[in-house]
């Protein structure tokens, strides 16, 4: 049942992030006075490793101030993401512990897991 409600708040999740003409951006961070790096949401699906809840890839921007795209990663970075304790967050073979307490913006890994498990279901 976990599984399939997982299943259904990424799908709610993926279908707004095609409908917009933007990326799902999960975390920003500041790159000295004038741009900042964002990463975001590019596609994502349920995980095929079953300790996982979700597969994602995660693309990468550098903006201006004003917004504008100076960069885009080509690059498909992928990662695996665990909603139930422990939570964790797979890169490569790397796994790594989300802190629950962590503060918003404080750890992109952290935020990614918000963006996928707390997702607001209606």
């Amino acid at each position: 049942m976990r599984r399939v409600l997982l299943t259904l708040i990424l799908f709610v999740q993926s279908a707004s992030i095609s409908s917009a003409s933007e990326l799902s951006v999960f975390h920003t961070a500041s790159v000295g006075s004038n741009r900042s790096i964002s990463l975001s949401l590019a596609t994502g699906g349920p995980a095929r490793d079953p300790a996982f809840d979700f597969d994602v890839v995660i693309a990468l921007s550098e903006l201006d101030n004003g917004g504008s795209v100076l960069y885009r990663d080509a690059g498909r970075h992928q990662a695996s993401v665990r909603c139930v304790s422990p939570a964790m967050v797979r890169i490569n073979s790397a796994d790594y512990p989300i802190d629950l307490s962590a503060l918003p913006g404080a750890d992109w890994k952290h935020d990614l897991w918000a963006a996928l498990c707390k997702a607001p279901v209606s």
